[in-house]
């Protein structure tokens, strides 16, 4: 279960950038059909390991952790 405190650091430093991760997913990989599914899994796979370490650069390692996931879809 999430803290409010969590809600708000996902909001605040992970959210907004969705549109943006969006936008690079379609533009790098155009043969991309689940954009939706990639940014959900990301979001799922930042949120698990914001709890065990302090993630300094939360919208660097969403990216990262989208863009490996294209990898391994393909």
């Amino acid at each position: 279960m999430s803290t409010p405190e969590q809600e708000n650091w996902f909001a605040q430093e992970i959210q907004v950038h969705e549109p943006k991760l969006r936008a690079y997913l379609k533009k790098k990989f155009p043969s991309l059909d689940d954009v939706d599914d990639i940014i959900q899994e990301a979001y799922s796979r930042l949120l698990k390991t914001s709890n065990s370490i302090q993630v300094d650069e939360p919208m660097a390692l969403l990216y990262t952790i989208a863009r490996n996931l294209v990898y391994d879809l393909f």
